[in-house]
């Protein structure tokens, strides 16, 4: 419990550190593609990162008095409260954001079965929502080859043809790069780190960088950006919809357009990645685990709770009560592996004859 607590906490400060990164280099550049890959990886790594650990090997040469004794091992015996009500408070989070999750799929899988579908050539199926008196308009929105158009979005795009409909194309390009797995992925993270900011705005980053995408394959099919720019801004006042489709208003109106009008990024501006390397240097070795090579020592005794402890030496179970038989100035290595539940195994090395 304590060991999974302390691991939340590692993932929870490398998102904030590598949010603060993306945020300060990257955030205002127009490479959405590399930005979206980015954005992914260090999620993925930073919860990945806790769990790599190196082993670093250090000597430790001291005239120690032979009287003193060593001590191999302390823990508490026992759960303290203040973990398990820390681990109450997180599962209680994780399970308030997954339900939040399957009502938003619940409510998706409700709009595809009671709305009219119609299959396109593309691969995609486009879902008819009609709005009811008095509800406000769902904007136009996409999840795993499913476009949800309005009646009447739906009845231009057919007049005029799909491929010459910049909704269509905006919803059908969000399809074609698979933005839904992302946020997918995003929403499962999100469930494991609900009471981190930087998570959340992290998943906001990477809508606002699937409407760019979107938004630039648009026009790059040839649609006068004047006019599809006074579409974005006829289209703000719908609904959102829901949080796990990707939405034609999803970002901020004013960030998409900026963005569409900023010349492109220089490719020597994306060099800026290479300060992720000290970075995931800096995590690994704050999370190194450390073993000590005895050159001179003494005697050892055991603190804490002797049962839940096992001395094993070179590789063979030891009486933990004729530990004072053992010389030190012939321990060749030592390491400990902890079960993290107030026990595990010390490990010793003797050197040969």
């Amino acid at each position: 419990m304590l060991a999974y607590l302390i691991y939340t906490a590692k993932v929870a400060t490398a998102l904030i550190v590598f949010f603060l990164f993306f945020q300060l280099l990257l955030s205002r550049e127009t490479f959405h593609r590399l930005n979206r890959i980015v954005l992914l990886s260090g999620v993925v790594i930073s919860f990945l990162l806790p769990l790599c650990i190196i082993t670093v090997n250090i000597t430790i040469n001291s005239a120690r008095t032979p009287h003193k004794p060593n001590y191999l091992w302390t823990h508490a015996t026992g759960v303290d409260w203040w973990v398990i009500v820390l681990f109450g408070i997180f599962l209680f989070g994780a399970i308030a954001a997954l339900i939040r999750l399957f009502i938003a799929f619940h409510r998706v899988s409700k709009m595809i079965k009671d709305g009219e579908n119609h299959p396109q050539p593309d691969g995609n199926t486009i879902v008819i929502i009609d709005s009811h008196e008095g509800e406000r308009h769902l904007s136009p929105s996409s999840w795993m080859g499913y476009i949800f158009l309005r009646r009447e979005d739906y009845l231009a795009a057919e007049a005029t043809g799909f491929n010459s409909s910049p909704v269509y194309c905006h919803e059908a390009a969000h399809s074609a790069l698979h933005h839904s797995m992302d946020l997918l992925l995003m929403d499962l993270c999100l469930i494991l780190q609900w009471f981190n900011p930087a998570i959340w705005l992290l998943r906001r980053q990477l809508a606002a960088i699937h409407e760019y995408e979107a938004d630039k394959a648009v026009l790059d099919k040839g649609f006068n950006p004047r006019e599809y720019q006074f579409l974005l801004v006829q289209k703000s006042m719908s609904e959102a919809g829901y949080s796990v489709v990707n939405n034609f208003n999803q970002s901020a109106l004013k960030g998409r357009i900026e963005m569409m009008l900023r010349r492109p990024s220089r490719s020597r501006r994306a060099l800026r990645l290479l300060v992720l390397i000290p970075l995931v240097c800096i995590g690994l070795a704050l999370n190194a685990r450390w073993e000590f090579q005895i050159g001179q020592g003494r005697p050892f005794i055991i603190v804490g709770d002797n049962e839940n402890i096992i001395v094993r030496v070179d590789g063979k179970e030891f009486d933990k009560d004729r530990l004072d038989e053992i010389d030190p100035s012939r321990i060749k290595s030592m390491n400990i592996d902890k079960d993290g539940k107030g026990g595990g195994t010390i490990n010793i090395f003797m050197k040969n004859e």
